[in-house]
């Protein structure tokens, strides 16, 4: 369906567009821009509360503001968590964020008044009134912001547009927390008026909030769900929602994780109070207000910086294996800012990393807690998360009122934190070692390997689904694991899975052993995860290839599939044929690496039903994924013709095949400008350390079996002239069209050049070195055929030849080869005249 007429409400369709309707992003935009500003005036007030109360207002009214702003805060979340739950899920998520932003102007109103007011405590009292009303309304806020997320972007981009969720929303605490305190230290010295010094940053905010009210309109509307009755007990239904929402072990640990966050950074909130009243002490000068306030700036920029760095991270999707790092990056944070004097530079730099880690540790837990939560039930849930967080500041004011008693300084409490974030990080690697591990690895993939993956968005996105990509090299279980947005099993054989050193990565990995002599066991196992509806890997080659070109598919991947009811996506990984970890140049690992950030893309195919995934329909589109591979080079665009085109074609397919290596000498027997001679010079380019010549005489001085000879129909009888032929020569080619038969003699390789195009089509290549219980298992030479098939081609057997598609952008074909046939092997051959042949 187009674009524009995809409805929010079904994720699966907007995951799988390769864009989203700019209305969507235009409602993102909104969000977090009023987002911001609720943030920002919460804040702003709080600060105002904070410079005023202690010189207006007489004994524990004014000397503990900071423990009545806190109480302020997280009352509301306890009180009407779950009614603010059933709101955000009976009601349009837009409209409740309406709702909240008119609640918020009249509000800001009735707190201007109070501070212009001035009526002493009473008037401290009503402003403290509506900063609960405030936080009332930031309350019900809460799940419509979160949960209308997932409702315009799906799930696939939900771990992006969290993390800016969470930065804006810091962005808005700073602002206001920074401003806060320096407006009103600033007008209280200019004025010496403490109400006017609060007062007045007020009717400001109303006239802000006035035009955020506006702006929320062009919010894009959000399904209501009218099924969803109210219940009068939904007054006191707190715990009976917080209790469902913890009866699910993934969603209590998530819950635990983002509570201990809230614990902390509700402590370390309340300590910045104290830490400015103790920096400045004396009320009749301003100064505490500002420092608690540049605190709360110095952690605010880190969790801003922290968040944008977790939404990259998060881009392609959730990395559940941030959640360890930042627990104890957290953790190093805490003990280091206990280290430090409260008044140094040092200590505002340590401030900023707890940002930091906070941002990186809590991120992909709130959008684990988005994205797993059903849709009817979100807002609920994030009410129930909401709850819990707001009981978790409740203890930890409790626990820092308890370690004030005790005598304990600033830096034993911010020991005491890292104490606990050391607790939570062990806890945390126990329940997911494998996102951690698989994380770690991961990265160091991307490090090495600049991976992209093309129409990812055709695996689907739950259930069981069996990826079979090419195999051409040791880290192509990683590649696939750093391309897919699911998190993928690999088949292992079995031997290697019992490896004492291996098994406890493999393990925790979820790798899925099979046995190669037990093989009903084998597909009862694959079958079982599929069943599950995991996402399993596995090869169909078999085997690494040594000639760079497609294997033959093996056919047990078909019984796997059927029984576990799954859907086949056929993968093919263009450019990993030429790094160390490929069989290029007839060598694993003993090579050089070309670059750093080797660049690698991944192209997924259709889903295929299990019932249909044939190795012939996997295979054809394996090639298909090939040709639209190569069509994508950038090697193309310095290529300006037709012809041109066609000559860098192929040059590029015979990259990917093993033929010539470093050192060789290619003796061109063709006319000079030929075809041929052309598709040799780009060749060489291409390659280190190869140089082509067309003079026999040239060869003077060359190494015995390095000249590699290529011509065209004539290039045995030119080769009988060359008297050092014998001695140097390694081996020889000859490229013709089909009106030159093909040949049982395997001393010359022969390839198939069409003529009309110039598309170097096939060639036989020297038959690849293989361990020697693996002889012929890949052939690179097959007499009576025209060569293997190269990569880069789409091709399809018809009642009257093979079709071969996609031969250069320029030129797609399709051009028919009349009588010619392609075995499972790859190798093109004339086709017998019994065969059948199968319907197009």
């Amino acid at each position: 369906m187009p674009d524009s007429q995809v409805s929010v409400s079904n994720t699966d369709a907007l995951d799988k567009l390769p864009r989203l309707p700019t209305r969507a992003w235009v409602s993102i935009a909104l969000v977090l821009g009023t987002t911001m500003l609720n943030a920002f005036n919460d804040n702003l007030l709080k600060m105002m509360l904070v410079g005023l109360a202690p010189k207006v207002a007489a004994g524990t009214l004014g000397s503990n503001i900071g423990v009545w702003l806190g109480a302020m805060i997280l009352l509301p979340f306890i009180l009407f968590a779950p009614l603010s739950g059933y709101f955000a899920d009976r009601y349009s998520k837009r409209s409740v964020i309406l709702a909240m932003l008119v609640a918020q102007s009249l509000i800001l109103l009735m707190a201007g008044l109070c501070f212009h007011l001035a009526l002493g405590d009473l008037s401290i009292i009503l402003a403290l009134g509506a900063f609960f009303l405030l936080a009332v309304q930031s309350t019900f806020y809460s799940p419509g912001k979160m949960g209308i997320l997932k409702e315009v972007v799906g799930s696939r981009r939900l771990g992006l547009v969290a993390g800016w969720l969470q930065m804006v929303t810091m962005v808005g605490i700073l602002a206001g927390l920074g401003a806060g305190g320096a407006w009103f230290d600033s007008l209280f010295e200019t004025h010496g008026n403490a109400w006017l010094a609060a007062a007045e940053p007020i009717w400001w905010l109303f006239g802000v909030a006035m035009v955020a009210l506006i702006a929320g309109f062009y919010i894009q509307k959000t399904p209501a769900h009218p099924e969803v009755k109210y219940r009068h007990s939904l007054w006191w239904e707190h715990f009976t929602h917080l209790k469902e929402s913890l009866s699910h072990p993934p969603m209590r640990r998530a819950f635990l994780g983002n509570s201990t966050y809230w614990f902390v950074a509700s402590m370390v909130a309340a300590m910045f109070v104290d830490i400015g009243l103790a920096l400045h002490p004396d009320q009749l000068h301003g100064g505490a207000a500002s420092a608690s306030s540049k605190m709360t700036l110095m952690v605010g920029i880190g969790t801003v910086v922290g968040s944008l760095f977790i939404s990259w991270v998060n881009r392609r999707s959730l990395q559940l294996g941030m959640i360890p790092i930042g627990a104890l990056a957290l953790a190093a944070s805490l003990f280091w800012t206990g280290l430090m004097p409260v008044d140094s530079a040092q200590f505002e730099w340590a401030l900023v990393l707890i940002g930091f880690a906070g941002g990186c540790y809590m991120v992909p837990i709130q959008t684990f807690i988005q994205d797993t939560a059903d849709e009817e039930k979100r807002g609920r849930v994030l009410a129930s998360m909401n709850l819990m967080d707001s009981l978790a500041g409740v203890v930890a004011v409790l626990v820092l009122a308890v370690l004030k008693a005790c005598g304990l300084g600033f830096q034993g409490q911010f020991w005491v934190l890292g104490v606990l974030m050391v607790v939570a990080t062990v806890y945390i690697v126990q329940l997911l070692p494998h996102y951690l591990l698989r994380f770690i690895a991961l990265a160091i993939v991307r490090t090495i390997y600049k991976v992209k993956s093309v129409h990812h968005e055709r695996v689907p996105k739950d259930g069981g689904t069996m990826l079979l990509p090419n195999h051409v090299s040791y880290v192509d279980a990683f590649i696939m694991g750093a391309s897919c947005t699911r998190q993928v099993r690999f088949v292992m054989w079995d031997a290697l899975y019992n490896v004492p050193a291996m098994k406890w990565f493999v393990e925790i990995c979820g790798t899925v052993p099979i046995s190669p002599t037990r093989a009903k066991d084998a597909i009862r196992t694959v079958a079982a995860s599929l069943k599950e509806g995991r996402i399993i890997c596995m090869f169909p080659e078999g085997q690494i290839t040594r000639h760079g070109m497609l294997n033959d598919l093996r056919k047990g991947f078909e019984l796997m599939a059927r029984q576990g009811d799954a859907q086949v996506v056929p993968v093919y990984m263009d450019g990993l044929y030429g790094s160390i970890f490929s069989f290029e140049g007839g060598l694993f690992f003993k090579k050089w690496p070309k670059k750093l950030r080797y660049p690698i893309t991944v192209y997924f195919g259709h889903p295929i039903p299990a019932k249909q995934a044939t190795p012939e329909a996997v295979k054809a589109q394996m090639m298909a994924l090939s040709a639209e591979a190569l069509m994508n080079r950038r090697e193309f665009q310095a290529a300006d013709d037709e012809e041109a085109q066609q000559i860098t074609a192929n040059a590029l397919r015979l990259m990917e095949a093993e033929w010539a290596r470093a050192g060789d000498t290619l003796l061109c027997l063709a006319p000079a400008g030929s075809v041929i001679h052309r598709t040799l010079q780009a060749y060489a380019e291409m390659k280190d350390r190869l140089r082509v010549v067309m003079d026999p005489e040239n060869l003077a001085g060359t190494a015995e079996a390095t000249v590699i000879a290529i011509g065209g129909a004539d290039l045995e009888a030119r080769l009988d002239a060359i008297p050092e032929w014998k001695r140097l020569g390694k081996y020889a080619m000859l490229w013709a069209d089909v009106t030159v038969p093909a040949s049982e003699n395997t001393t010359i390789y022969r390839g198939l050049l069409h003529e009309a195009t110039g598309a170097l089509l096939a060639t036989c290549v020297p038959d690849p070195e293989m361990p020697e219980n693996e002889k012929g298992l890949q052939l690179g030479i097959q007499p009576g055929t025209y060569g293997r098939l190269l990569p880069g081609y789409a091709a399809t057997i018809k009642a009257d030849g093979l079709e071969i598609r996609m031969l250069t952008p320029k030129n797609e074909g399709p051009i028919l080869l009349a009588g010619i046939t392609l075995d499972e092997r790859g190798f093109l051959m004339p086709r017998p005249p019994t065969e059948k042949s199968p319907t197009a």
